[in-house]
């Protein structure tokens, strides 16, 4: 029997990470699911941009959508993912990136420093 595991740590997903409107929209759809016009009114974002953000987050894989009526409801795709986006959030929040890269943007500076003078 095949069972189809998905690839967590490919590209797409930590891409879609990577913007603030996204995290919102996957912190709000982690909470229960919603349709264009509520992510709309919670993230203060034009229904274009969201449905843009959405389309990614879908090719990604992080959310699925079911149609209701002449509603389009969002939500996360699965258990599995959730609790891996709660995990990659959790870990994001507590590594300050821009520390990281400002870092090592410093030992790279510092090391041609060096290079040149001696």
């Amino acid at each position: 029997m095949y069972i189809y595991t998905y690839n967590y740590m490919n590209s797409e997903v930590f891409k879609a990470l990577g913007n603030k409107t996204r995290l919102k929209i996957i912190k709000t759809l982690m909470i229960r699911e919603h349709n264009v016009t509520d992510l709309t009114q919670i993230s203060g974002k034009d229904q274009t941009t969201i449905s843009r953000h959405l389309s990614t987050l879908a090719n990604s894989k992080i959310i699925k959508h079911k149609r209701i009526g002449r509603n389009i409801f969002y939500s996360i795709i699965n258990m599995e993912m959730e609790e891996w986006l709660k995990l990659t959030i959790t870990i994001k929040r507590k590594i300050p990136i821009e520390s990281v890269l400002r870092d090592k943007i410093k030992d790279f500076l510092n090391k041609q420093k060096k290079e040149i003078y001696e």
